[in-house]
Parts: C-alpha cells; sequence; structure tokens
C-alpha cells in the first residue's frame, strides 16, 4: 500500500476517533447510551435479539451482513421452525439467504435448503412471500389467510368473498349465480 494513502486513512480515522469522544461526552449521548442498556436488557428478559447502537443509528450496513441471533437462538429447532422464529423477530420479510445464514448462526442445522424454501413457501398461515423474500404473517395484518375456501352461514358480501376471489378465481361469483 502506498504510504500517502495510509497516511491519509490514518489522519481520517484520528479525526473520526477525536469527534466520537466530543459526542460521548455530551448529556444526550450518555442518555442515548443509557437507554441502550435498558433495552438490551428488556430485549434478554424477552428473549430476543439485542438491538444494536449502529441499528438505532442506521449505521447498518447493506442486507448481507450477518443477521443479528444469540449463537443458541435455535439450536435444537427444526429448520422450518427456526426459520418461522427468525422472522417472527424480524420487523421485515428477509431475503431467504439472510434466514438461512441465521439459523446457523443461532446454532440451528439447515439440512437441505430446497426443503427449507418449499416449507416457508407452503407454510401460508405463517408466512408471507414477497418476491424473493419471506416474512412472519402476524407482521403484515392487512394479508387475510385462512377460511376462505369456506363459507359462514349469513356471511355478506365482504373480506371472506375477496379471499375466495384471490385464492379461487371467480368462486364467489359462480356461487351466486348457482344459487
Amino acid at each position: 500500500m502506498s504510504e500517502p494513502i495510509k497516511d491519509a486513512a490514518d489522519e481520517l480515522r484520528r479525526r473520526i476517533e477525536a469527534r466520537v469522544a466530543e459526542i460521548r461526552g455530551t448529556p444526550a449521548m450518555a442518555e442515548i447510551l443509557k437507554l441502550h442498556q435498558s433495552l438490551n436488557s428488556l430485549e434478554d428478559l424477552l428473549d430476543q435479539s439485542k438491538t444494536t447502537l449502529a441499528d438505532i443509528f442506521g449505521l447498518s450496513v447493506g442486507e448481507s451482513r450477518v443477521p443479528r441471533v444469540r449463537f443458541d437462538d435455535f439450536y435444537g429447532l427444526a429448520a422450518l421452525d427456526a426459520a418461522k422464529r427468525y422472522l417472527k423477530k424480524m420487523p421485515d420479510a428477509r431475503p431467504f439467504d439472510e434466514i438461512v445464514e441465521a439459523i446457523t448462526a443461532g446454532g440451528g442445522k439447515v439440512d437441505n435448503v430446497d426443503e427449507l424454501r418449499k416449507g416457508l413457501s407452503r407454510s401460508t398461515f405463517d408466512i408471507v412471500k414477497i418476491g424473493e423474500r419471506y416474512g412472519a404473517l402476524e407482521k403484515y395484518p392487512h394479508i387475510k389467510r385462512g377460511g376462505g375456501k369456506r363459507r359462514r352461514a349469513g356471511a355478506g358480501a365482504g373480506e371472506g368473498e375477496v379471499a375466495e376471489e384471490q385464492e379461487g378465481g371467480n368462486d364467489a361469483q359462480n356461487k351466486s349465480t348457482d344459487t
């Protein structure tokens, strides 16, 4: 490596460290650190992954970073159960490769990635597939699943019929013209 580039990097590092020292000395930063420590304590009690300061400040880089999970989060769980548990912890849908990485980082085993992908895709009561991502259905309350094929007695044209139309084409129309 050339000496001028190394010197420039050292100078930038020194300047950043000086600014960080200034910021850490402010009352606002002291309060953030105290609140962060409390948050992490609550996350431990809830058996959730700890939120990092990088996450709080929005400094997490890209989606290819190793997911933040405890080393034993998924130990002893079947891969599909581990994937569902991971997705429930995440705020949004995650790429499949990240899910596999998280299971492994959390002490779980994924013996067959194709079976896991198929299992997630078939778990329509728990999981949503958005493009190439998977998410916990509970994070998307506007998505209605289940009961779409059966009609309740006395149900009018409502959400049940919307679900039927989405799942089965024009079933709702066919039923109304058959009677």
